[in-house]
Order: C-alpha cells, then sequence, then structure tokens
C-alpha cells in the first residue's frame, strides 16, 4: 500500500464509488449490495458466525452482518442497491460470492484511476459501469411489484417530511399489513429501515454541501447529530466523517447523471 497515494469517492443517488485506504469498521449490516476488491494485498470479512474469509474480492448480498479488516490495503468498494438491474443480473451467489483472480485483475486496471485526482463525475460514472460490466451486469429491466414502484417514488417525493404508512397504503391500494408484507417482500427491509436509509443519503448531501452536523440532522429527519451518527454507523460500520472527505481523499463528489454509454 503506498500511503502517499489518496482515493476519491463517487455518490450516484444509492450507487457508491470509494476508491480508499485502511478501510476498517465495526459489525453491521445494511441493504445496500457492497463489491469489495483489493487493488493490492488480500483483506479479511469476519462474519456474524466469526468466520474470517481472506479474499481480495467480494460480493457482499444485502443485510449480511460483517466486520471488514483491510487496514494495510488499497481497497475499491462498490454499494449499489440490491433491487437494482445492475445487481439482479449478476448471477449472484448465496451468502455471498468471492471472485475470481482475473477478474480482479481486470477490475484493479480500470479502477486505478479512482486513486488520482482525474476523475469527474461522468468519467467516474463510465468506470463504474465498466466494473459492473465486467461482473457480468447486462442492465436488463427488473422491476419490482408496480405497487412498492409507486410507493418508492412517493417516499422519494415525500422525504424529508414524514412519511405515514396509512398514506402509502391508501395510494398503493393495498391494507396496511399487506403493504408492510409486500415492501420487505420487494425491498429485502422492513419499510422503517429502507426510510432510515433514504434519510441517511439526504443527510449525506446536506453534508457535503456544508450545513454542519446539527442542521443536517434534523433536516434529513433525525430527532438529533447524535442519532445520525448512530444511525450511520449501524448501518456502515464507519464514522459518517468515511463519506464526507478529508484528508485520506482527493474527492468526494455528489454527482446526479445519467449512466454514461461505454465506448
Amino acid at each position: 500500500m503506498d500511503k502517499s497515494r489518496k482515493g476519491s469517492l463517487f455518490y450516484f443517488g444509492e450507487r457508491i464509488l470509494l476508491g480508499t485506504q485502511g478501510l476498517v469498521t465495526e459489525s453491521h449490516s445494511h441493504y445496500a449490495v457492497s463489491i469489495l476488491i483489493s487493488m493490492d494485498t488480500p483483506f479479511h470479512l469476519v462474519t456474524k458466525e466469526n468466520t474470517s474469509i481472506q479474499t481480495e474480492g467480494i460480493i457482499i448480498p444485502p443485510n449480511f452482518f460483517h466486520r471488514l479488516e483491510a487496514g494495510h490495503t488499497e481497497i475499491l468498494v462498490i454499494q449499489l442497491d440490491p433491487k437494482s438491474a445492475e445487481y439482479q443480473t449478476l448471477g449472484r451467489k448465496d451468502p455471498y460470492q468471492i471472485l475470481n483472480s482475473s477478474t480482479i485483475q481486470l477490475i484493479r486496471s480500470i479502477a486505478d484511476p479512482l486513486f488520482t485526482s482525474a476523475l469527474t463525475c461522468h468519467s467516474a460514472r463510465a468506470l463504474y459501469d465498466q466494473i459492473l460490466e465486467v461482473l457480468g451486469s447486462n442492465k436488463s429491466d427488473v422491476k419490482a411489484d408496480p405497487r412498492i414502484d409507486m410507493a418508492i417514488q412517493i417516499i422519494k417525493a415525500t422525504l424529508p417530511s414524514p412519511i405515514h404508512l396509512a398514506e402509502l397504503s391508501k395510494e398503493t391500494g393495498i391494507s396496511k399489513d399487506r403493504f408492510m408484507h409486500l415492501f420487505k417482500e420487494n425491498m429485502g427491509i422492513p419499510l422503517r429501515q429502507y426510510l432510515l436509509w433514504q434519510r441517511l443519503h439526504i443527510a449525506a448531501r446536506l453534508l457535503q454541501s456544508g450545513e454542519n452536523l446539527t442542521t443536517a440532522s434534523h433536516a434529513a429527519g433525525f430527532s438529533d447529530q447524535a442519532h445520525l451518527s448512530r444511525t450511520f454507523k449501524k448501518m456502515f460500520g464507519v464514522k459518517p466523517s468515511l463519506f464526507l472527505g478529508g484528508s485520506h481523499l482527493h474527492q468526494v463528489c455528489f454527482c446526479d447523471i445519467n449512466p454514461v454509454p461505454l465506448p
């Protein structure tokens, strides 16, 4: 690991592309799918059963309880929505998928610019798409239940204002109990956890735009900054500062762009 090199973070809505050094987390699980690839030496993933997995590349499914020990390597991290077309077409394996050496080597060659200051939002998104293509994603159209799609649109349009189950039930035309069951079946997590996940994204955007922790916490719907920090750490295993830049990163970019076609 070359300590003089710095990584970068690009945030595309519910997709994250991160290159960083010395990443160690506490035990946690979260809604996102994680793709972890070392740029040099192997790292360890410790499971809920305290099994240590040594690898140089792995795809972790949503809600997989783990602790990451990558303190001595540069590491590429991709996070994406498990309901996204990218993930649905990866041919995933349970409970996780170890990547083969040839795939890892190819992705390393693609991802190296992430450890420079040369990338823009558009070139970073192209890099993200290229890595997913190497992993087997073909971006086919995968849809959830249309009533849940409608609920997600309502949630994203309403947050950070309060979201009421009764309203979602009424708008989708199904009972509250049926909605809760259908939501978890389609999204993989309960409604309350999904709302927290979305509020974290809102808070992260506010913090990156210059708001202080107290203001961002309240604006995103958290009771206070301690609530935000606890929730962030519970879901990501690290403090919010990891996703807000600092001396360890060249840049942190919150990008709002459409996918970039590959050449």
